[in-house]
């Protein structure tokens, strides 16, 4: 799988990824709070591997990174991944949300948000050691960089334009159980998309390829097997 990039969820690292051989860099922001940066940085690490083109995948916010990829480049992109994730710019109240968490993470650190997210990230169902896998990552993120990301995913756009405009095939994941981005909100980011399947995992929450790897991985080889990518 050496030209299947995933592109990890906020607030996590690349560990949160269960897929071998595939390429899952850590996005780091710098500068005015932008996805296009961290879109720059998946087209470096493409370029510094000498890949033409890959696969590309992201959860979450991954997605989002994706799709800002997608914009920059899509000559790069020969086909995507999308788990837990939408093509919507947030809502007003949502983007105050963010950047209140941001302001709140520069003033506390990051020790309070697990308990604060983890109801929401996971599903009911999530065994212990996907719960422990989250919170570790979690706490092993620097304030800044979660202040960044927030920032830059309030500041995101809409991408219906750019997936209406990808004549690629995709892959649509979303946890039956997630409450961030819901099965309906799943179904609107395939519709956008041209070529798209899209599948429901029973039992899973925001965060389905953390708590269901194995499930990620065999639904995922199912489908490029199915379009021959």
């Amino acid at each position: 799988m050496d030209d299947l990039v995933l592109l990890h969820a906020f607030p996590l690292d690349a560990r949160m990824w269960d897929v071998p051989g595939a390429i899952t860099p850590d996005l780091r922001g710098h500068g005015e709070p932008d996805l296009d940066v961290l879109a720059l940085q998946v087209v470096e690490e493409l370029d510094a591997r000498g890949l033409d083109s890959v696969l590309l995948g992201g959860c979450s916010m991954g997605g989002y990174v994706a799709m800002a990829v997608l914009r920059r480049a899509p000559e790069r992109v020969k086909g995507l991944v999308f788990a837990d994730t939408k093509h919507t710019a947030d809502a007003p109240e949502a983007a105050e949300n963010r950047h209140a968490m941001a302001e709140r993470v520069e003033r506390e650190g990051v020790g309070w948000i697990p308990d604060a997210m983890l109801p929401n990230l996971l599903g009911p169902n999530a065994s212990d050691e996907a719960k422990n896998l989250v919170r570790t990552m979690i706490l092993a993120q620097r304030p800044e960089d979660v202040a960044w990301w927030q920032r830059a995913m309030a500041a995101r756009l809409d991408s219906t334009d750019v997936l209406e405009k990808a004549y690629v095939p995709s892959l649509v994941l979303v946890g039956d159980q997630d409450k961030i981005t819901p099965p309906d909100v799943a179904a609107k980011l395939a519709v956008t998309l041209r070529h798209s399947t899209s599948e429901r995992v029973e039992g899973a929450g925001h965060l389905m390829p953390v708590e269901q790897p194995e499930e990620f991985r065999a639904r995922l080889e199912r489908w490029r097997t199915q379009v021959g990518i």
